[in-house]
């Protein structure tokens, strides 16, 4: 930190005096310090320095004139001015010599310029210098939180900061990714690749900031390593890249701490707006598969705002990672800061929906409620079938090695061109989902016109005409099954299976001819309807293949007319043995 040559040649004091060697060096050269000194040097001058001399000790003799010119030379300092006039009249040609084949600047001062002066005016511009480069920092620092209340990109941030300090910088996000800088990506990852454990921690001051930083060393360059953090919670990291062996002075450290603070300012607030545009993203998607009422403009802009293009043909997928929570609560415990959370496992779950939709070239919609994740996947008009599947492949694929421990299932619902059908398509794939976690297990894959029967069925059980006569047939049956522990529904699957017929019903359930009567009866009774009519039990097994689709939330649509929530159906075959 010091003054060109050149700015102290021109100031008002030194009007008169005039540079004798070195004139091409006045703009490179830097003054720190300055000084009186005369014969002998000895150890009182030191680098960068403005050396003032009247020439006494050199008795006016050019060889010892030489010989001080030399020692001055030898001492690193910036310029030497002498005085003319009185001690040395003229720079003998040898010393003026000696100091151009060496750039070493060589300065006449006229006799009647008091050294005191000239001390006065170089140090006032030498405490000025020091008073701006003690608040550049601060600057530094204003201007950065300017530039992330306007808006600006992390990337416009990195650029101010490699302006200041003269140094490339790269910026890496919480995942890795580039984020901003000018580093050559090759030349950090060589750098990077390996050399983490034989990182050296810069010891060199008391600042905090070298307390936090790393540094690695790679042939003739050096990066200086800073982790970014908000409350405590990593955010990403930040490099400087300079030449090896390079110390920051402290005013840099400074200027570098601001950078990282601010980087770790705009990505809490990028986060936030991220999330926040997110939740708007997953509402709006949720709220077509729903159905909701929502005039055509108000979709228009939403779907203009996220970017989406809804007229193109999708087919709707419906996913269920089963174990999830349990494998969040059976994790090992990381540091309070960074235990996982659904919401984040979500986060982790989009970008590898994203992924793999990117490699199958097709745009993707992405959704998610309560434990549940809803896909629109981008297909052709024609089969989808081997879309869907190359899709869910590559998910299931990439979750093997970052979660092989979860288990999704899947339901794959048909969509239609146009906007209007997504609740059409929603409606299917849900119905897919349950029914195939019910009838087939978890882990599978249903797609809704997999079976002409399957079909069937879901079509009726999306349909809210038919999910209240099948309430009204199967939710009294049930009820009563959870309060005496009769399996009502198993024994009247068994009897149609049976033909009605009564003995073979009974030795199949291992049941007294007289207690399966009671339980035939009883059915009767509770639903209002004549197992001897064909119509009565043809509807009766009909609601009861509809109910044990699991379509929809079974509470609704199971739950009693009193209010009491009744179980889920079970498609496991009970033992032959009952004890009811």
């Amino acid at each position: 930190m010091g003054l060109r040559v050149e700015a102290i040649v021109n100031l008002p004091i030194l009007e008169g005096a005039s540079i004798v060697t070195a004139k091409n060096r006045v703009e490179d050269r830097i003054v720190e310090w300055v000084s009186v000194i005369e014969n002998p040097v000895e150890n009182f001058v030191r680098d960068n320095e403005f050396v003032l001399s009247t020439g006494i000790g050199c008795y006016g003799d050019p060889n010892e004139l030489m010989k001080f010119v030399e020692d001055v030379y030898d001492s690193g300092a910036s310029v030497l001015a002498i005085a003319t006039g009185r001690h040395v009249f003229s720079i003998p040609a040898e010393v003026i010599r000696y100091a151009e084949v060496r750039g070493f600047i060589i300065m006449e001062i006229p006799w009647e310029i008091r050294f005191a002066d000239i001390v006065h005016e170089i140090m006032s511009c030498l405490m000025e210098l020091r008073r701006d480069k003690a608040d550049r920092p601060k600057d530094v620092q204003q201007q950065l939180i300017h530039m992330i209340l306007e808006g600006k990109s992390i990337g416009q941030l990195a650029e101010l900061i490699e302006k200041e300090l003269g140094l490339t910088v790269f910026i890496f996000d919480d995942k890795g990714r580039c984020a901003a800088g000018s580093a050559g990506t090759d030349q950090i990852q060589r750098l990077m690749e390996g050399q983490t454990d034989e990182s050296i921690e810069i010891r060199d001051s008391h600042h905090p900031m070298h307390a936090r930083a790393r540094k690695l060393d790679y042939e003739d360059n050096q990066l200086i390593h800073f982790t970014i953090k908000s409350n405590g919670i990593y955010k990403g990291d930040y490099y400087l890249c300079c030449e090896a062996g390079r110390e920051l002075a402290l005013q840099e450290l400074a200027i570098a701490e601001h950078g990282v603070a601010a980087a770790a300012l705009w990505f809490s607030r990028n986060n936030a707006v991220m999330e926040a545009e997110s939740r708007m993203q997953n509402e709006f998607l949720l709220s077509l598969a729903m159905g909701h009422q929502m005039s055509e403009d108000h979709i228009d802009a939403h779907a203009e705002f996220f970017r989406y293009d809804l007229s193109l043909p999708y087919e709707c997928i419906v996913g269920r990672p089963e174990n999830l929570e349990r494998l969040i609560l059976e994790s090992a415990h990381p540091p309070a800061n960074e235990k996982p959370s659904l919401e984040r496992i979500n986060s982790f779950i989009k970008d590898g929906m994203l992924y793999a939709a990117e490699n199958v070239q097709r745009r993707l919609l992405y959704a998610y409620k309560n434990a549940e994740i809803v896909i629109y996947l981008e297909t052709s008009n024609g089969t989808t079938t081997d879309t869907a599947n190359q899709f869910l492949d590559l998910v299931e694929r990439r979750f093997s090695h970052l979660l092989p421990e979860i288990v999704f299932s899947w339901g794959i619902g048909r969509h239609n061109d146009g906007i209007w059908e997504f609740a059409n398509s929603f409606q299917k794939a849900k119905a897919a989902l349950d029914m195939g976690r019910n009838q087939i297990g978890i882990g599978k894959r249903t797609y809704f016109n997999e079976t002409q029967m399957n079909r069937l069925l879901l079509n009726l059980a999306i349909s809210k005409e038919i999910q209240q006569i099948t309430l009204s047939i199967v939710a009294p049956l049930v009820e009563y099954d959870e309060q005496k522990g009769m399996d009502l529904i198993h024994t009247f699957s068994t009897y149609r299976n049976h033909y009605g017929n009564v003995s073979q019903t009974a030795r199949k359930l291992n049941l007294h001819r007289q207690s399966l009567l009671y339980r035939l009866r009883k059915i009767e009774t509770l639903t209002g309807r004549s197992l001897a009519d064909p119509d009565h039990s043809f509807l009766l097994e009909l609601s009861i293949r509809v109910w044990r689709t699991g379509v929809k939330n079974q509470e609704d649509m199971v739950g009693n007319t009193r209010g009491k929530t009744v179980r889920k159906p079970t498609m496991a075959i009970r033992s032959d043995k009952h004890r009811g």
